[in-house]
This record gives C-alpha cells, sequence and structure tokens, in this order.
C-alpha cells in the first residue's frame, strides 16, 4: 500500500527514525495504535536499528516483523495464531527475492552518500507489502477485509 510506504519513507528520511523504527511507526500510524503500544513498539524497534547493531537482519525487515507481531502475536496463555508464522514467512521471502539478502551487511552500500536512499528502500518495500501480505493471509485463513 503506498500510502504506508509514504508514512514510513517520510519518518526514515525526515523525522530522523531508523529503519526498523520508521516501519513500525508507520503501521502502528496507520493502524491507529494506542499510544503505549506505538510507544512500546517504538521503543523495541529501536534495537533493530541498521541491523540489530551487528549489522545482520535488515532493520526494515524487523521492523516489518514486529508490526506483523503485533497484528497476529498473542498475550501469554493464547494459542498460538498460525497467521503469524505464515505472514512473516511472506514478507522475508517477498524481501529476499527483490533484494538478495536480508542481512544489513549485504544490503546496505557502505558508502554513506547513498546508503540513506538504499535503504529508504528497504524501508518502502515492507511497508508497502505488510499491507499485501496480511490481505492475502487475512483472506487465506477466511477473515473478513476492512
Amino acid at each position: 500500500m503506498k500510502l504506508l510506504g509514504d508514512l514510513a519513507t517520510q519518518n526514515y528520511l525526515e523525522s530522523g527514525y531508523c529503519c526498523s523504527e520508521s516501519v513500525w511507526l508507520a503501521w502502528a500510524d496507520y493502524h491507529k495504535t494506542a499510544a503505549e503500544q506505538r510507544t512500546l513498539g517504538s521503543r523495541l524497534s529501536f534495537a533493530f536499528c541498521g541491523g540489530t547493531g551487528a549489522h545482520d537482519l535488515c532493520g526494515a525487515l524487523a521492523g516489518g516483523i514486529l508490526a506483523l507481531g503485533l497484528q497476529y502475536g498473542r498475550s501469554p496463555d493464547e494459542p498460538r495464531d498460525p497467521r503469524v508464522g505464515e505472514a512473516t514467512e511472506a514478507l522475508f521471502i517477498a524481501f529476499t527475492e527483490k533484494f538478495g539478502h536480508s542481512a544489513c551487511r549485504d544490503l546496505k552500500p557502505s558508502d554513506p552518500a547513498i546508503s540513506k536512499a538504499t535503504c529508504a528502500e528497504y524501508v518502502r518495500f515492507v511497508a508497502e507489502h505488510l499491507a499485501t501480505v496480511t490481505q492475502h493471509i487475512d483472506t487465506k485463513f477466511g477473515v473478513p477485509q476492512e
């Protein structure tokens, strides 16, 4: 969804949020997430900036996975929702098919002059694909669309 991608990209390029925060906050704001959840998610997503600090899993992808956790996650003692695994896998596969890797060290150019724009592309892709993935998974599982 283009609007979600625009929100995430604006968060990243103009508002000073890192990649994972940008995706998370776009998702949370688009879905009018409660302020407490929005803040908690932002705090959690911050740990995934720049590939979890070790340049491993792409932060944008991690932010998207956190959003899927909000969408399909469970509270303690609730049964597991099978949609979370399917949605996460679908997002991960779409990302790696498009960009060839999922690790920040393999994705982010070493030249700072171009790395911001490159990472903005990852942020946009993940945010846009969150909507596509959740619609597909919900349809597959017979969940009515809003």
